[in-house]
């Protein structure tokens, strides 16, 4: 790793995250990179998911980059993407802008010897090479701020475009202006660009900016840089957990895999998932409109890789993450990091497991990957299922339940309940519970009608991932309706497990589901996947409530008052006459003291009188005889 100083005159900061410094100062700074999923388990802010999570590399390691290329990177951030690009590539070159950045991306990403990471002004520094690849994640849109002309983004393309070879490829990922989430997400912060996106033309204080496609293609044009291959990542760029194509665009069935992260400071007027499948009903075509992010290859010579579709499952645990890329008539699974190869073994099993079983199957492998075959037109079966429920009713469905389980799920080896799945999840059960169940020796517990397709009235098993020793048939078929959405929009699914007999077994199976479940997702990804949100019309009510109860508080707090004003004039007037009493008791002990003195004064002088009487007497007599 090469860390070049020469052109660094002053920083460019450009989409800067809140809790930027403190990530780098605090993890990238003090960590190596294998320490980040587990920092990630302690803080899952969505800001750092964002620049640590591997999850930021998925925009870029499905591309079929060519052997032994060197790349240039325009606007690397904190290194997120920047080490996914080492691994494709026989030179990487980062640009950044940032020096507190620049340098921490060569902290975080010391140990690549194909690395130059070069901090300065991408249009003040003297490239003497040229380069196949050169990416802008996420820069675009920082155009006017970077690059400070009049034409900002179209004098950066042509800059970039004397970088490329002449059989070179420009890949840039941006949010669109018109994105579904800028219509039903409102953002406390006003200096987002996406707050601002559609209201005031995409512009921030800083005068970055986000363009819708027509916009796009017009600079794209302007700049002369050749062909174009639009894709549509979601949620978007930064947390991409599928891409969609021109040839695999988004039905009722998967845009579920959007999985849709946000910020505290987000308020969302409605769920853009719902938004999707309303204009996808409409118009399956409007998606390109409405789509929160655009990733795009641009090229003079530009190939057809034959990639329709790619997509990740980001809420699960490290060592379950795959990668699926639809290519051509062919759908392959890779791992998506060293320790989800071991699954990909597990997968290979399992495929081993139907065939030995004869249950048809589209799967096979090899050493690296699963490969199935891609079926465009047929049937799966859950919408075989959906169809003769809307026209033949309850009856009709249980009898093909019926059908499937006994041609592929009862094909499988069955054994006895001894030390079975509940066992090995430490779940409570009484022996006689599970007497009358029937217990299969490896388990395919996935084998659901999403994984199945109907070609000529056969059944061809596709994409089974999981397996646990001794499942019961029972519960398989439990969940096949557990996790069929559309048909519980339809019917009360109990009625259906009542009819296969199966209903007393649901809470024993729940905690079952539970216990898989917890086994495989991402808590901590999950946590802000499902975290409440705050809505528009939650706050509304909350405010109306919270009015109503100032209002009964006010009324409350006037009329206690009142009562309180009336007691002090009570109060107030009791003193008065306790006041008064105590003039009158006062006046009449005045009058009472008068009249003792008086009364005393009379004794005085008829005492005093009596005496001189006597005294009086005395000397007539004449004195003692």
């Amino acid at each position: 790793m090469k860390l070049n100083l020469d052109f660094y005159n002053q920083d460019i900061i450009y989409n800067q995250l809140s809790k930027e410094q403190d990530i780098i100062q605090n993890y990238i700074n003090q960590y190596k990179e294998t320490d980040y999923e587990n920092i990630i388990k302690n803080d899952n802010n969505i800001e750092t998911i964002s620049m640590l999570s591997e999850i930021r590399k998925n925009i870029i390691n499905w591309y079929p980059f060519k052997k032994d290329c060197n790349i240039l990177e325009i606007g690397a951030g904190v290194g997120e993407i920047t080490g996914e690009l080492c691994k494709k590539a026989q030179k990487v070159t980062s640009i950044e802008f940032s020096k507190e950045r620049g340098q921490a991306i060569a902290k975080r990403h010391e140990d690549k010897e194909n690395l130059e990471i070069i901090i300065g002004n991408l249009k003040d520094i003297q490239i003497n090479e040229k380069f196949d690849y050169i990416t802008l994640i996420g820069t675009l849109e920082y155009a006017p701020k970077i690059y400070k002309t009049q034409n900002s983004t179209i004098d950066l393309l042509k800059h970039i475009k004397t970088l490329l070879k002449e059989d070179g490829t420009i890949l840039i990922a941006t949010n669109n202006k018109f994105a579904m989430r800028n219509w039903c997400v409102i953002n406390e912060n006003d200096h987002d660009i996406e707050y601002n996106a559609i209201s005031k033309a995409g512009k921030t204080k800083e005068d970055c900016q986000l363009l819708s496609k027509k916009e796009l293609e017009t600079i794209f044009n302007k700049a002369e840089l050749g062909k174009i291959k639009y894709y549509y990542p979601l949620p978007d760029y930064r947390y991409t957990n599928v891409i969609f194509t021109k040839e695999f665009m988004p039905d009722q069935d998967n845009i579920h895999r959007n999985m849709s992260l946000f910020k505290d400071t987000e308020v969302i007027n409605f769920h853009e998932n719902d938004g999707f499948i309303q204009i996808i009903k409409e118009n399956k075509n409007l998606f390109e409109f409405f789509t929160n992010s655009y990733f795009i290859e641009i090229s003079k010579q530009l190939e057809e890789n034959e990639i329709k579709y790619v997509s990740y499952w980001n809420n699960r645990k490290q060592e379950y993450r795959l990668k699926t890329i639809i290519q051509g008539n062919k759908v392959y699974k890779y791992p998506n990091n060293n320790l989800a190869k071991k699954h990909i073994d597990t997968i290979k099993h399992n495929i081993d497991i139907l065939k030995n079983s004869n249950i048809n199957t589209l799967d096979t492998y090899d050493n690296e990957k699963i490969i199935s075959q891609y079926v465009e037109n047929a049937k799966s079966y859950n919408k075989v299922l959906i169809e003769e429920y809307k026209q033949n009713g309850i009856e009709k469905l249980i009898q093909l339940i019926n059908e499937f389980t006994q041609k592929t799920i009862q094909k499988l080896e069955t054994t006895d309940m001894e030390n079975n799945i509940f066992d090995h999840f430490n779940i409570n059960y009484q022996k006689e519970q599970i007497q009358d169940l029937h217990f299969i020796k490896e388990g395919l517990w996935d084998l659901n009608f999403q994984n199945c397709f109907l070609i000529d009235d056969k059944f061809y098993i596709y994409d089974q991932e999981w397996i646990e020793q001794k499942v019961p048939i029972e519960f398989i078929i439990y969940r096949e309706i557990l996790i069929f959405e559309e048909l519980k929009k339809l019917t009360d699914i109990n009625e259906i497990y009542e009819k296969l007999d199966i209903l007393k077994y649901k809470d024993l199976f729940n905690q079952l589901e539970e216990h898989i479940s917890k086994k495989i997702m991402d808590d901590k990804i999950c946590e802000v996947w499902h975290k409440p949100m705050k809505t528009v019309r939650g706050l509304i009510v909350e405010n109306h409530t919270l009015r109503t109860t100032n209002q009964s508080i006010e009324t409350q707090l006037e009329q206690q008052q009142q009562e309180n004003q009336k007691n002090m004039e009570q109060i107030q007037n009791e003193q008065k006459q306790i006041q008064e009493n105590i003039q009158l008791i006062q006046q009449k002990d005045q009058k009472i003291e008068e009249l003792t003195q008086i009364i005393r004064s009379s004794l005085s002088w008829k005492i005093s009188k009596a005496i001189d009487k006597i005294i009086g007497n005395k000397e007539k007599g004449g004195g003692n005889k």
